[in-house]
């Protein structure tokens, strides 16, 4: 785009000749390099422009002496880089509150807001994705026992250990004062279980305070294609709080009713298929309407 405006000002700039003085048209070129592609770009596309107008219009733009051509053309390319400095930082700027405006400053997650923003759009549909639902069990008591600092603390802990666990791409976000979710795309189905099984026993693991925390988590295997985000969460929110009830344990289940990608077909409500439990108390099982089957297996020590 920025190529596209600079090669029309430059043809507007021929057309209308010398008489007519086109700086403004290639300094809004320069202020969109500067904004969308840095201030690298914008000093480049600066120059760029600088030199197409002295090879379009030639000396007409400077008819004084050499010492005064001089001059302006320096002071054109300081106005320029000026322009660009001030357009680069306001980008820096609004990308910076953009960010504290949509992540947790407690556990450095994104917030809510910020997961239901990027997570639809920025996990491939073409591929298996894993939706991960988890709740630090205990927090409140923490809270209430220990003091508020020694929560922030647990959930700084929690925050910077998970962040660990996970790839640069992997959503990971603050969705509630102890609840979280992970989404990211995986392999395929035993990949996605693996994850899962993974990311529970390190989540229990992780020690704050001098003392491990517990985890409740829900793993929702989520097939190519697509599905209402809304009910992907939704589900995996109960697989989560089924884990709960069984105390600090994982429940898995596999989304069903997930349609295959097409461009214009409508999205269907995501429904779990299968449910499974592991966990300290994984057979205490629970089959409700939202499962069809299930299987409940111990998890390894």
């Amino acid at each position: 785009m920025v190529l596209i405006c600079t090669d029309a000002a430059a043809f507007l700039d021929l057309v209308t000749g010398p008489d007519l003085w086109f700086g403004p048209a290639y300094l809004l070129v320069i202020c969109i390099a500067a904004w969308s592609l840095g201030w690298r770009a914008g000093q480049l596309i600066g120059v760029g422009c600088m030199v197409l107008t002295l090879a379009l219009n030639g000396f007409n733009l400077y008819p004084y002496a050499a010492a005064a051509f001089a001059w302006n053309f320096g002071m054109r390319f300081v106005a320029i880089s000026t322009v660009v400095a001030v357009m680069a930082g306001a980008r820096r700027a609004y990308l910076r509150e953009w960010w504290l405006a949509r992540s947790d400053v407690l556990t450095g997650a994104l917030n809510r807001q910020a997961f239901f923003e990027l997570a639809p759009s920025a996990i491939d549909a073409g591929r298996w994705r894993l939706l991960v639902y988890a709740d630090l069990d205990g927090l409140k008591k923490v809270n209430d026992v220990q003091g508020h600092a020694s929560g922030d603390a647990c959930l700084r802990a929690y925050g910077a250990a998970v962040r660990k666990m996970i790839r640069k791409n992997d959503i990971f976000a603050r969705v509630g004062g102890d609840e979280f979710l992970i989404f990211m795309s995986v392999k395929d189905e035993a990949a996605a279980k693996t994850v899962a099984l993974r990311l529970h026993k390190a989540m229990n693991r992780i020690k704050a305070e001098g003392d491990s925390l517990n985890c409740s988590v829900g793993g929702l295997v989520v097939p190519p294609g697509d599905a209402c985000f809304d009910d992907l969460v939704r589900n995996a929110d109960n697989l989560m709080y089924k884990a709960k009830l069984r105390g600090a344990c994982l429940q898995l289940g596999i989304a069903s009713h997930v349609q295959p990608t097409a461009r214009g077909r409508a999205r269907a409500k995501s429904r779990i298929s299968s449910t499974w439990a592991l966990g300290a108390h994984a057979n205490a099982v629970d089959r409700r309407a939202d499962t069809r089957s299930g299987v409940n297996e111990a998890a390894p020590s």
